[in-house]
């Protein structure tokens, strides 16, 4: 159960009230999306992820 949170500018005034509702809503919506892979995280539309060729035969080894 969550409490309505009252947010107070430096004056003391109420800037902004977030209700029990919104605030259960939105802990359980992130809640599931935990579980959920992140895809394209921090690329713009369009950019394609960096290919990489991991074959043996192509790594070379100096030691």
């Amino acid at each position: 159960m969550f409490h309505e949170v009252k947010i107070f500018d430096k004056k003391g005034k109420v800037k902004k009230v977030l209700s029990s509702k919104k605030l259960s809503k939105d802990y359980w919506n992130s809640f599931f999306k935990m579980g959920e892979p992140i895809r394209n995280k921090g690329k713009k539309e369009g950019q394609k992820s960096p290919k990489f060729d991991c074959d043996d035969e192509n790594l070379s080894s100096e030691t």
